[in-house]
């Protein structure tokens, strides 16, 4: 590349700080959210706002470690295409850390949350206990923000050294000497990320319905939740083309592979909800059974159950198969949200069923407006982090080689 070429990136490196409206929209929602849940937790409807604090906490947890995740198998893979979309990947790991504040506001409504409590499972007693439970959980998720703001942070570092010089901008290094300890935290994060949210998925999800197990279920969560992340990095990367600056950056090649990826983890998602249903039908337990028929042949659950396959797995399947759609980026930013929406409803119907015990579908006012919260903190977060940070990581030699290769 010229020098004129790496000046610019280092320029556009420094970003366009977001202010205005782009700020005060996610913190009303916050608001708002906070607002919707206070006053349901402490009226007639304290039932929906509990299920709903712990649906957004399951689907925006799941999505903030997903998407940090794609930067770990960026960094343990040593990819070089997606470098200069890392920083946006890594953007929700300010959210981890909140992730495990938020869970502690459960213990407030544990009674009516976790059934276990007032009917113990005598074979599973030693497992399902409020004070182990809550210590159990606690360490997973600090465990998992621990990890995640280290190997974000590592890499961080040197980007802002290096930004941050008056002089000597060209003078490169040829090894990232952050590499080998970004690398060795990289793969801690993915150990911690299959481990601790299978815990984190048994412990709150499965223990709802304390008689129901699946040893599958753990990983059916966290790679749901890498689908999702996924799909959150894709509309992310729309707004640093349009906000950022980080068009030039972000080009054809970014899309396609990671529109490749989508469609990957859409069939395994899929494929490990498949072989879960399978076993259950040909194990024909009631324990097992009854978790999946009343989420799938039982109202007013089995029409929800439906638009979740269609939303979440057909269509994305269908319009994935097109080379031409993975490389516009409208396209897929619209195909993103649609998944994020049905992979939200998948979670809501693996919890609340197990919760509610009314006819009707908990679905309402009150559970846009606590998502709506969730979402203006995840917002938020990312924001902060664009704005605190260099957006591209020019410490990075494999930035370099990936930009020079997709010019």
């Amino acid at each position: 590349m010229s020098e004129i070429d790496r000046k610019a990136v280092f320029r556009d490196a420094q970003g366009r700080p977001a202010g205005g409206w782009i700020l005060w929209l996610p913190a009303a929602c916050v608001a708002v959210g906070a607002a919707a849940f206070l006053y349901g937790a402490g009226g007639a409807m304290h039932q929906r706002a509990w299920q709903a604090f712990l649906v957004n906490l399951m689907f925006w947890t799941g999505l903030s470690c997903g998407a940090v995740m794609f930067s770990a198998v960026l960094i343990i893979t040593k990819a070089d295409w997606g470098r200069s979309i890392k920083r946006l990947a890594e953007a929700p790991v300010f959210f981890l850390p909140l992730a495990f504040v938020l869970f502690w506001v459960l213990w407030i409504g544990k009674d009516g949350l976790f059934p276990w409590i007032h009917e113990p499972v005598p074979e599973k007693q030693a497992w399902l206990n409020t004070p182990f439970f809550f210590l159990r959980e606690g360490a997973a998720l600090l465990l998992l923000a621990l990890s995640a703001v280290g190997m974000v942070f590592t890499g961080v570092r040197g980007d802002a050294q290096l930004v941050g010089r008056k002089q000597g901008v060209l003078d490169l290094p040829e090894k990232a000497p952050q590499a080998r300890a970004q690398t060795i935290l990289a793969n801690i994060y993915g150990i911690f990320f299959g481990v601790l949210l299978t815990i984190v998925a048994f412990d709150l999800i499965m223990s709802l319905t304390p008689h129901y197990y699946s040893t599958l279920f753990g990983a059916y969560y966290f790679v749901g939740s890498f689908f999702t992340g996924i799909a959150a990095v894709i509309i992310v990367c729309f707004y640093a083309k349009r906000r950022l600056g980080l068009g030039p950056y972000i080009r054809p090649l970014h899309l396609h592979n990671l529109g490749k990826l989508l469609l990957g983890f859409c069939l395994i998602t899929a494929d490990f909800f498949y072989v879960q249903f399978f076993i259950t039908w040909y194990g024909n337990l009631p324990e097992e059974t009854h978790f999946v028929l009343q989420r799938v042949r039982g109202l007013p659950w089995e029409p929800l159950a439906w638009t979740v396959l269609i939303v979440c797995f057909a269509v994305p399947f269908v319009i994935l198969l097109s080379r031409r759609i993975k490389m516009k980026h409208g396209f897929m930013v619209a195909l993103s949200l649609l998944i994020l929406v049905g992979m939200w409803l998948e979670r809501f119907l693996l919890i609340a069923p197990s919760l509610w015990k009314e006819n009707s579908l908990p679905l309402g006012i009150m559970e846009l407006l606590i998502s709506a919260g969730f979402f203006g903190l995840v917002a938020l977060c990312m924001l902060i982090f664009l704005n605190s940070f260099p957006l591209l990581p020019v410490s990075d030699p494999l930035f370099w080689k990936g930009l020079e290769r997709v010019q």
